[in-house]
């Protein structure tokens, strides 16, 4: 009888678990495409002010913050140093299909940061600044629908842990 008891109770912390680490898991999205916002912000900023080049700018923000999602610009920044042939476009495409499976991130902000690496070092600074502005916008927009998502799936991964722990134990008893 113990035995039940016990197992039980592991099988209810364990799927509890799991749906914290779900719950969890949903809410790095948003945290995660707000720091890309305020990443491609100091883009901006490195090409306005600074007139960086891309691969140092890059390198620049990839120190800036330690979220995941600062991958992205580190790995384009050493593709670029390291073969310094391949265009800032092709280095941020590789950059982020290589490196989205480390983030939070979903396949719909995956084409949103990939159409953004299309223009860059194809226009002058002018255009730059604007594609810049332009991803920011839609970032913002994934962002509400991340959030969105997180308030009305968060509480439901919770309880489904619970309770299909529950559901379990007294299948099993």
């Amino acid at each position: 009888m113990m035995l039940k008891i016990v197992g039980g109770f592991l099988t209810i912390a364990a799927s509890t678990m799991i749906g914290l680490i779900y719950s969890i898991n949903l809410s790095k999205r948003p945290l995660e495409l707000l720091t890309l916002c305020g990443m491609m912000e100091m883009l901006e900023t490195q090409l306005k002010y600074f007139s960086s080049i891309l691969s140092d700018a890059f390198y620049e923000i990839s120190k800036s913050t330690d979220s995941t999602v600062s991958i992205f610009f580190c790995d384009a920044s050493k593709i670029m140093k390291n073969d310094g042939n391949i265009p800032a476009a092709v280095a941020w495409r590789e950059s982020v299909e290589k490196n989205i499976k480390l983030t939070s991130l979903n396949k719909e902000d995956m084409n949103v940061l990939i159409s953004f690496g299309k223009s860059l070092g194809n226009t002058d600074l002018e255009g730059q600044i604007k594609n810049i502005k332009f991803i920011v916008e839609q970032l913002k927009i994934q962002w509400s629908k991340a959030e969105s998502s997180r308030k009305k799936d968060e509480k439901l991964y919770k309880n489904l842990g619970f309770l299909g722990g529950l559901a379990i134990v007294i299948i099993l008893i």
